[in-house]
C-alpha cells in the first residue's frame, strides 16, 4: 500500500487510532413528499446511530465489524472515486463540426453520500441510481445490518 500515490500525504493517512474513525451513510430523499433523510453513522468508538428524520435508535457496532468496512472500502478504492457521481456528463456535435461537452448537476435528485473519516482526513462521494455497484452493494448490507440490530435492540 506505501507504494500507493494515493495513501499517505495525497490521501488517506497510512496509520490512525480506530477512536478515530467513522463511516456516515447518508441517504437524502430528493424530492419525494413525505420522505425523510436516513442517516448511519458508525463509530471506531461508542455507539453506531440510526436516525430516520426526527428519530435516532443507536446499537452496539464493534471495531472487528468496523474493520470489515474498511476493508471492503478499500479493496473498492473508495479513496481514488470521484467526490460527485451524481453530475451526469456527455458530449455532443455541433454543427460547426466540434465537439462540446455537456455538465449537469442533478441536485434535487435522490442521492446517497458515503463519507469516511480517518483521523483529520475526511473523503465523501456522492452517488444515485446504484452506482457505482460496489459502493451500492456495501450501503445496502450495512443499511439492512442496522435495521436488524435496532429491531433486536428495541425491548420487547
Amino acid at each position: 500500500m506505501a507504494a500507493d500515490a494515493r495513501l499517505g500525504p495525497e490521501g488517506p493517512p497510512l496509520r490512525y487510532p480506530i477512536d478515530s474513525v467513522s463511516v456516515t451513510v447518508r441517504h437524502s430523499p430528493g424530492p419525494v413528499r413525505g420522505a425523510q433523510v436516513r442517516q448511519l453513522v458508525l463509530p471506531g468508538a461508542g455507539r453506531a446511530t440510526l436516525t430516520r428524520g426526527e428519530a435516532a435508535a443507536s446499537f452496539d457496532y464493534a471495531a472487528a465489524d468496523l474493520m470489515g468496512v474498511l476493508n471492503s472500502l478499500y479493496r473498492m478504492r473508495f479513496f481514488d472515486l470521484p467526490t460527485d457521481l451524481v453530475a451526469r456528463y456527455s458530449v455532443y456535435l455541433k454543427d460547426d463540426g466540434t465537439v462540446g461537452t455537456g455538465h449537469m448537476r442533478l441536485l434535487d435528485r435522490a442521492s446517497t453520500e458515503v463519507c469516511v473519516r480517518l483521523a483529520d482526513y475526511e473523503k465523501c462521494v456522492r452517488y444515485a441510481d446504484g452506482e457505482p455497484v460496489a459502493l451500492d452493494a456495501l450501503v445496502r448490507q450495512l443499511d439492512a445490518e442496522a435495521d436488524q440490530r435496532v429491531a433486536a435492540a428495541r425491548p420487547k
